[in-house]
């Protein structure tokens, strides 16, 4: 456990362990790369072990799996063309909107476009958690709210990564479980808050105007059809970026600004955390092929774990176009993140350490990295060429 050991690939930064101590002696704070890590008052604390108890990590036990997902999209085709994927999200706010659910947990943008776990008031703005977020949210209080809510009886729905949905299972206990949704996402491992306000930092300085508002995988027409590609910036006096080559994003993607425990994530399994996780469905034409026609529209994967979550997907029925297919067909090229973790970039802790403590600029430090990932995947390629063409010369 990271509070024992400080090694930093133990801890997921949930804060469960902060918001459980009795006597308040553990804080979340920053380290130098940006990502939260709880600090311990040992003058006041108290042995109770309760810290140790709740640790997602260091207490991790895999859910039982059937052999079974859904992938489906709204039926409401602004709806699903205002949504990162298929729009399984928003289907799951109406339906718990139906069911009496008072309160919607989830990450969101604040007023300056840093990301936080926040209460929206059920389903008055729902559209808030939509999207996804290229960073790691800030949970703060999030766990003690909702703890509070189902003690009064009321039902939340709480979405967010499988760590951050398994640190509120552990703080909770069994507390109100009957009136809690869980939702996890597929997750591709969470970037560091300061590199994401570095970025941001350095367009705003770049275009003379501060970023306002940010899109990712934002949905575009490109050569006469839709794309998930883009990544779309409005800025504070109007004009809107939108990019396929958005630096970023492509640094995202190859994981070089990513949480420590990322690259060791128990959660990369089809098993996940909550009630359902619901993500992309990449790759499903190879296993449906009459669906290709609404790839570019988006197509959601959702995978029930619990009866509750198997409910869930009768009642989304209203609102989706849902289909039942085997479990197999999410385990694809397409979807590594439900296989085993990212793999950890050689040029991870310089990429963090040039941008944040170095002060070199994103723009140079994203493009090395990339060239860099670029060059080994090419060279992984022919590797497997060359072993391919000696195995065949051998037979």
């Amino acid at each position: 456990m990271y509070l024992n050991s400080q090694m930093e690939s133990e801890c997921c930064g949930c804060s469960a362990c902060e918001q459980i101590c009795p006597h308040g002696c553990i804080q979340m704070k920053r380290n130098d790369e940006g990502f939260l890590y709880p600090v311990v008052d040992r003058a006041g604390c108290v042995q109770c072990g309760l810290c140790e108890k709740v640790c997602p990590i260091a207490n991790y036990q895999r859910q039982e799996q059937k052999d079974i997902c859904y992938y489906g999209w709204h039926k409401d085709e602004q709806t699903r063309r205002s949504s990162t994927s298929g729009a399984a999200f928003m289907a799951i706010a109406q339906v718990c909107r139906d069911h009496g659910y008072e309160h919607f947990y989830g990450a969101a943008y604040d007023p300056k476009l840093q990301v936080r776990h926040r209460d929206v008031g059920g389903f008055r703005e729902p559209e808030l958690l939509q999207g996804t977020k290229y960073t790691q949210s800030d949970l703060a209080d999030t766990y003690a709210q909702v703890k509070q809510n189902l003690l009064k009886g009321e039902k939340v729905l709480f979405s967010g990564t499988p760590c951050q949905v398994d640190g509120l299972k552990h703080y909770l206990g069994k507390t109100g479980a009957e009136n809690l949704l869980l939702v996890a996402l597929v997750c591709h491992g969470v970037s560091s808050p300061a590199a994401y306000a570095a970025y941001l930092r350095e367009v705003g300085r770049d275009h003379g105007s501060d970023v306002a508002k940010i899109r990712f995988r934002d949905k575009r027409e490109e050569n006469g059809k839709l794309s998930h590609r883009f990544t779309t910036l409005v800025l504070q006096d109007g004009r809107e970026l939108a990019s396929t080559e958005d630096l970023y994003t492509m640094a995202f993607g190859i994981g070089v600004m990513d949480r420590e425990s990322c690259y060791r994530c128990p959660y990369a399994s089809p098993s996940g955390a909550g009630d359902t996780t619901i993500g992309d469905f990449w790759g499903l034409e190879k296993t449906v092929p009459e669906i290709s026609g609404e790839i570019s529209k988006g197509i959601s994967l959702l995978i029930p774990h619990t009866d509750k979550g198997e409910k869930l997907m009768a009642d989304l029925a209203e609102y989706m176009v849902l289909q039942r297919v085997p479990l197999a067909a999410a385990i694809n090229e397409g979807q590594q993140q439900l296989q085993k973790p990212l793999e950890r970039p050689r040029l991870r802790d310089s990429f963090l350490k040039h941008l944040l403590m170095e002060k070199k600029t994103f723009r140079q430090e994203a493009k090395r990295a990339i060239f860099a990932w670029k060059m080994a995947e090419r060279k992984k390629r022919l590797v497997k060429m060359a072993g391919r063409i000696f195995a065949k010369n051998k037979v």
